[in-house]
């Protein structure tokens, strides 16, 4: 009988199999739509990236294009401070004057406390009166009218407006065909998305273009003070949360701050619900997608 200490050892067991271990194929592999560039999807607009990320995020005219697509060529100016609708104002002016000088003279007109804009015919005053002369030696001026776009005998150089009502209508559409750009307060939801929270979130967009997809639905091409990427939602949407604008609600980020509110509230005649802001003739770079 041979001596049990000469047999030999049994081998350790095998490891344990990780449960949902999913392999690595490449340790740089990362899905297509990971970078935001380079995608399959939306690629009728490859030769217009910001638009295809914004469409492929949106979930926009996937795979089909569009039938008919333009945008004005407005940079992105993130926000300091709840300045949106000054963050806005300033996109169009291409940052000349800054969200920071347009909010001094908001606060010498008594229109904002802290940036705020929660009256959306302040900040027409205000557009209008930053339109007419932009630069302080009064070197460049322009001629506003507040007639309506088919109004009037001459054609103005531009054409500022207080619109009021659904804002998904025939007007609104036909302005941004003719290449409009509109200011409009709106919820965002936790992406930007329009949402309905009673105006608890109220947040200033400019609207630079549109988009009609194969199904003739008729969307919107925005900017906003929250992010750098082009936004696309539908009008639909956007028009359902600005009518839904009836409350302030203080700011989880500012709960200290004292904010300038209309005496009728945001949901008055002198808020933001139902109401809009159209400029029309401003001579801007567009893009034609479509």
């Amino acid at each position: 009988m041979s001596n049990p200490t000469n047999l030999p050892s049994i081998p350790p067991p095998p490891p344990p199999v990780m449960a949902n271990f999913t392999p690595n194929r490449h340790k740089n592999f990362f899905p297509t739509h990971a970078t935001g560039c380079g995608i399959d999807e939306c690629s009728w607009a490859d030769a217009w990236p910001e638009l295809q990320k914004a469409c492929f995020l949106c979930k926009v005219c996937t795979y089909a294009p569009p039938k008919a697509c333009r945008y004005n060529n407005i940079p992105s100016i993130l926000q300091k401070g709840p300045t949106c609708g000054l963050a806005a104002l300033s996109m169009l002016l291409n940052g000349n004057p800054t969200a920071e000088e347009l909010l001094k003279k908001a606060k010498q007109l008594n229109y904002t406390n802290n940036g705020e804009m929660f009256s959306a015919k302040n900040l027409f005053k205000l557009i209008c009166d930053t339109l007419t002369d932009r630069d302080n030696d009064g070197s460049k001026t322009t001629t506003v009218t507040t007639a309506t776009v088919a109004g009037g005998s001459e054609m103005p150089q531009f054409d500022c407006q207080m619109y009021e009502g659904q804002l998904n209508c025939a007007k609104v559409r036909d302005c941004l065909l003719n290449g409009a750009c509109i200011f409009i307060a709106y919820d965002p939801d936790f992406n930007n998305l329009p949402c309905l929270k009673y105006g608890h979130k109220a947040h200033w967009a400019l609207i630079i273009g549109y988009l009609i997809d194969e199904r003739d639905e008729f969307y919107v091409i925005a900017r906003h003070g929250k992010s750098k990427n082009l936004a696309v939602w539908s009008l639909k949407s956007l028009s359902a949360s600005n009518s839904n604008l009836e409350e302030f609600s203080q700011p989880i980020g500012y709960p200290n701050c004292e904010f300038l509110l209309p005496k009728d509230g945001i949901g008055g005649e002198l808020g933001l619900k139902n109401q809009a802001i159209i400029v029309s003739g401003w001579n801007k770079e567009t893009f034609i997608v479509r």
